[in-house]
């Protein structure tokens, strides 16, 4: 065997094997679509309808990819090829769309819904982000997606509520310096069944006044706000084991007691994945 030949060998094994691994890849996605085929069997036995979504379970598997993740294949290049995967799994349930926020940035905002739903996803862009809450709240089982501009155009979030659409998750769940589709923004969905606690909880509140500066202080965070005439609507978030009356004591405690508090939703804890840990500040599709 000649020194040319050696390399040749070589490289065409390494082709074979990679061959190979797609083989396998290939056959465990459509081992997979088998048990979600079960699952679908299952729920229409049950009689389940509605939702699709378990922002929780997907939030679980996004976390525990990162934790067995190593070597040189950036983590939002998985993270990507994962969510398209989920995304597709679970329109085997039934069809949704997603609506997009007319009022934020066309571009960010079909970058966004791209990343994370794919591109078979049909999107849609029904107004501005009110009329995409209402537009969610009167739909069967679709998304929407809308931009956490820090001063809102229109006080969105009051259209939120236990009984119609409500947060499910914060975008990005991958926090990393210059990733793609880093818009940033939450994923509303009618109320998900069963949905556990999240980490962190979304408010609607309300002030006659101005907005406590020192809110941030408490550990509250300020999504958005909104000026009105007589003082300011916020969207807020805060640690998931939160009530609203421990949220009102808190703004109470900042210097502003709120005309209105309202549990409006909430997500998982997005991963900042440049350092490997969960930051304080996330959708998903049924991942099962």
């Amino acid at each position: 065997m000649t020194n040319d030949q050696a390399p040749s060998s070589a490289l065409d094994a390494l082709r074979q094997r990679i061959d190979t691994i797609d083989a396998e890849l290939h056959r465990l996605l459509q081992e997979r679509v088998r048990v979600i085929d079960g699952i679908v069997a299952a729920k229409r036995a049950s009689g389940s309808d509605g939702v699709m979504f378990r922002p929780d379970r997907e939030a679980d598997m996004m976390r525990r990819l990162v934790e067995r993740h190593s070597g040189t294949l950036p983590l939002t290049t998985v993270e990507h090829i994962w969510r398209e995967i989920i995304t597709s799994c679970t329109r085997l349930q039934g069809e949704f769309a997603v609506h997009l926020d007319g009022g934020a940035d066309v571009a960010d905002m079909r970058d966004l819904a791209r990343y994370y739903f794919g591109f078979s996803v049909d999107m849609e862009s029904p107004g501005d982000a009110a009329d995409v809450v209402g537009t969610v709240a009167a739909s069967h089982s679709d998304l929407g997606l809308i931009s956490l501009a820090e001063r809102a155009e229109v006080p969105w979030w009051r259209g939120l509520g236990v009984d119609g659409a409500q947060v499910i998750a914060r975008l990005p769940f991958f926090l990393a310096h210059e990733r793609p589709a880093d818009l940033d923004a939450v994923v509303i969905s009618r109320p998900v069944p069963n949905a556990g606690v999240p980490d962190t909880a979304v408010f609607d509140a309300r002030w006659t006044g101005v907005l406590p500066g020192s809110l941030m202080n408490t550990g509250i965070e300020v999504l958005s706000f909104f000026r009105t005439a007589d003082g300011v609507d916020a969207l807020l978030a805060a640690s998931g084991d939160m009530s609203e009356d421990d949220v009102r004591a808190l703004c109470t405690a900042a210097g502003a007691e709120p005309d209105v508090i309202r549990f409006v939703g909430g997500y998982a804890a997005p991963i900042d994945i440049e350092i490997g840990t969960d930051s304080d500040d996330d959708f998903a599709p049924d991942a099962d």
